[in-house]
């Protein structure tokens, strides 16, 4: 078994730190979209699976560049430190940021889904006076080359 030294060990921790900084940071994003749409229970705990599962194998890949694949205390340690310095002093000014910005995402979708649907209903209340008016000539046709048929 190798040895880490201590500034392998204060760059892993920092590392560590700043990888339970990106966790908390991801699930106020999660939060925020949960905030914006009402999910079932059962929603939400599959997306809290789903969450964990994403983070224990983004830990294990840490943990492998960190420290080889070792298990060390000390990137525990940080994540935890990372995750909750952000959870307690980050995290709320981040859900309001997140929720500001779904809200506006939202509405400009909303608005882009209003616009379409008035090109969409322009294009098919156009086909449809097409429509209209291509059986009227196709009609027209018909009669004009039966008559035409009929003299021969």
């Amino acid at each position: 078994m190798w040895e880490i030294d201590s500034l392998s060990q204060v760059l892993g921790f920092l590392y560590s730190a700043a990888f339970g900084l990106i966790c908390c940071v991801a699930y106020d994003i999660l939060r925020a979209v949960r905030a914006q749409t009402k999910f079932s229970a059962a929603a939400v705990f599959v997306q809290d699976i789903v969450f964990s599962v994403v983070c224990a194998f983004a830990c294990f890949c840490l943990l492998l560049s960190v420290t080889g694949g070792d298990m060390r205390i000390f990137v525990f340690v940080g994540i935890a430190v990372g995750f909750l310095a952000c959870r307690l002093t980050l995290s709320r000014v981040l859900l309001f940021v997140f929720s500001k910005i779904l809200k506006a995402v939202k509405w400009l979708f909303r608005k882009i889904c209003l616009c379409l649907r008035a090109v969409f209903t322009f294009i098919d209340k156009s086909t449809a006076f097409l429509k209209k008016k291509t059986l009227k000539f196709c009609k027209f046709l018909s009669n004009m080359l039966k008559k035409l048929l009929k003299k021969k």
